[in-house]
């Protein structure tokens, strides 16, 4: 592992690391940023003045900072791993550099090939839609969450605030309060989702104001219990995927080779910028290939003269 190489530039009014970090973090608290938001931009910091322990900010050269980045590599660190820290460190390092703590330094994500995560099949979807066979409640609850999955490529936090009342049966719209960006949005409600949200709420004696999905008890399920839910059911009815989050990969290619548009999906996957939304097209494109006499403009007027 390389040496970290820092910088012994001594100046007046120097500005600590802790200090840095302490007024980033307030700043992000002011911008009402949400928890998980606050914990990943705190976490990704302690680890980095973990890596490079200096007691002044300017201390980091770009240099020392090209050094942990190399390090993090010759460890085996898998690249959306380190990119992942890069994204953190690159806005609180623009933080300082806007305030004159530091000079600024050059943060560019690696370059990695695309993951191919191969979504649910169809197969494995029909499995997992269909009607459960006991009246065991936890079992249709399960079912109603898997159909929402499906229907909506929702984030497992957003599900889990969802409340009854957030679903509008007569304007088919549901009301999503709590999103990754603190926004909040309406998304449709389709009429397939209608008829499994309409048979779920028959099932038991709820109000307004409980949540769409709750333990048995009828408190908030935790994102941890939503997850270990769906994995037990899915095992249950033999698929070995298990992965909440494969179902926002599966929606956003059923989506696309549905022929749906870019600006619709972002607005559906609530993306706040269209470059996660070209991600899923980029990843996925090359399926559509298999339509591509059916919907190519050309073949179509070639067939027509």
């Amino acid at each position: 592992m390389r040496k970290i190489t820092l910088a012994s530039d001594f100046k007046q009014n120097r500005t600590s690391f802790e200090d840095a970090r302490t007024s980033f973090i307030k700043f992000c608290k002011l911008k009402n940023l949400a928890k998980p938001s606050l914990d990943y931009y705190d976490g990704h910091l302690k680890f980095f003045h973990k890596r490079v322990p200096v007691v002044y900010l300017d201390e980091i050269t770009q240099e020392a900072f090209d050094d942990f980045v190399f390090a993090q590599l010759e460890e085996g660190k898998r690249t959306t791993t380190i990119n992942s820290q890069l994204r953190g460190l690159r806005v609180f390092f623009k933080f300082c550099a806007e305030r004159d703590y530091i000079e600024g330094i050059s943060i560019k994500l690696l370059k990695d090939d695309a993951e191919l995560k191969e979504p649910y099949t169809d197969a494995e979807l029909r499995k997992l839609l269909a009607r459960p066979k006991s009246n065991r409640w936890a079992e249709y609850r399960s079912w109603a969450m898997i159909n929402y999955l499906v229907a909506t490529g929702n984030r497992a936090r957003t599900i889990v605030n969802i409340k009854i009342s957030d679903i509008n049966f007569d304007e088919n719209t549901i009301h999503l309060r709590a999103m990754k960006n603190r926004h909040q949005q309406f998304i449709p409600l389709s009429p397939a989702l209608k008829e499994v949200l309409e048979e779920y709420l028959s099932a038991w004696k709820w109000e307004f104001d409980d949540y769409l999905f709750p333990t048995y008890t009828g408190e908030q399920l935790s994102t941890r219990s939503f997850q270990q839910a769906i994995k037990k059911y899915n095992i249950a009815r033999g698929v070995s995927k298990t992965s909440i989050h494969l179902f926002r990969h599966t929606f956003a290619k059923n989506f696309i080779l549905a022929g749906g548009g870019l600006v619709q999906l972002q607005m559906l996957l609530g993306h706040s910028t269209l470059e996660m939304t070209r991600h899923y097209v980029n990843l996925y494109g090359a399926d559509l290939s298999r339509d591509i006499e059916r919907l190519n403009p050309l073949d179509n007027l070639k067939k027509a003269t």
